[in-house]
C-alpha cells in the first residue's frame, strides 16, 4: 500500500473512534485485560498520537534513548469524554502533521534510520488493531479487514513487528510460515525469506483477519466465524503466537 493509503486508512480509523459515545467509553476491552475502551483512547492518544510526531521529528540516527527524551508530554490520565475530546485533540494534531510531512522524509524509526512512510504505515495498522478490539468489545461491527488491508498489516507483522519483539524477548526457535488463501499471503518469519520453499517449525493459516489477530495475540472473534489452523512443531507455533504479547503485553 502506499502511504496515502495508510494515511487514509489512519483518518478513517480515527473518526470512528471520535464517533464513540459517552455509554461505550466505560466498556471493558477483553483483547486488552485490564482496559476499558477509555483506556483503549488514551494508550492511543499518548503512545501514538503525540508520540509518533515527535519520532518522526528525530533524525535517522537519533539514539533511541534520546528521541523521546525531551518531549513534553501530556499530563494525567484521562477517563470518559475527557479521554475522548484530548483523543480528538491530538489526533487533530497528528493528522495534520502527517498531511505536511513528505513521507519520504528520512527520520528515525523503531526499527532504526528510515523515512515517515514507516509511521504512515505503522499509524494505520495500529488504529486498525485496537478499532478491532473496541468492535470485538461493543460487537459494533462483524466486517473484516479488506483484503489489502489484512495483506499489508500481516506484511508489517512480519517485516517490522515481530523482529522487534523478538529483540525484547526471547525469539522463537524455528522458523514460521504464514499462509491466508483469501488475500493471497504466503510469507515467512524466522529466517531468510529466500528460503520460502523449505520446511519450516511451524505454519499458520487461516482468514487474513484471524491470522493478523493471531499474530498480535488476540482471539479470533467467534462472532466473525474466523479461526487460525497451525500445524508443525506446537512450541515453535506457539511461541510465534505469543511473541507480540510478551515482549508489549498484547498492546
Amino acid at each position: 500500500m502506499a502511504p496515502q493509503q495508510h494515511l487514509d486508512w489512519f483518518k478513517e480509523n480515527v473518526a470512528w473512534f471520535e464517533r464513540l459515545s459517552d455509554q461505550q467509553l466505560g466498556a471493558d476491552v477483553p483483547n486488552c485485560p485490564g482496559w476499558t475502551v477509555d483506556g483503549v483512547l488514551e494508550h492511543l492518544s499518548i503512545g501514538l498520537g503525540f508520540g509518533y510526531p515527535v519520532a518522526m521529528a528525530a533524525t535517522p540516527n537519533t539514539p533511541a534513548d534520546e528521541v523521546f527524551a525531551t518531549a513534553d508530554w501530556p499530563a494525567g490520565t484521562l477517563t470518559g469524554r475527557a479521554a475522548l475530546l484530548r483523543f480528538s485533540e491530538i489526533f487533530a494534531a497528528c493528522i495534520s502533521t502527517f498531511e505536511a510531512t513528505d513521507p519520504t522524509m528520512p527520520c528515525w524509526t523503531y526499527a532504526g534510520p528510515g523515512v515517515a512512510a514507516f509511521w504512515f504505515r505503522r499509524a494505520a495498522i495500529e488504529t486498525a488493531l485496537h478499532r478491532i478490539d473496541v468492535e470485538e468489545a461493543l460487537a459494533t461491527n462483524d466486517e473484516n479487514l479488506a483484503p489489502d488491508r489484512a495483506f499489508d498489516a500481516i506484511a508489517e507483522t512480519l517485516e517490522f513487528a515481530l523482529p522487534f519483539a523478538s529483540s525484547m524477548t526471547d525469539a522463537p526457535d524455528g522458523a514460521l510460515v504464514v499462509e491466508s488463501a483469501d488475500i493471497g499471503l504466503h510469507m515467512r518469519a524466522g529466517d531468510d525469506s529466500s528460503a520460502i520453499d523449505l520446511a519450516p517449525a511451524g505454519r499458520i493459516t487461516g482468514d487474513g483477519h484471524a491470522v493478523l489477530c493471531a499474530l498480535w495475540g488476540r482471539e479470533s472473534s467467534p462472532r466473525r466465524n474466523v479461526s487460525v489452523t497451525t500445524s508443525g512443531d506446537g512450541d515453535v507455533v506457539a511461541q510465534w503466537l505469543t511473541l507480540i504479547e510478551r515482549a508489549f503485553a498484547g498492546r
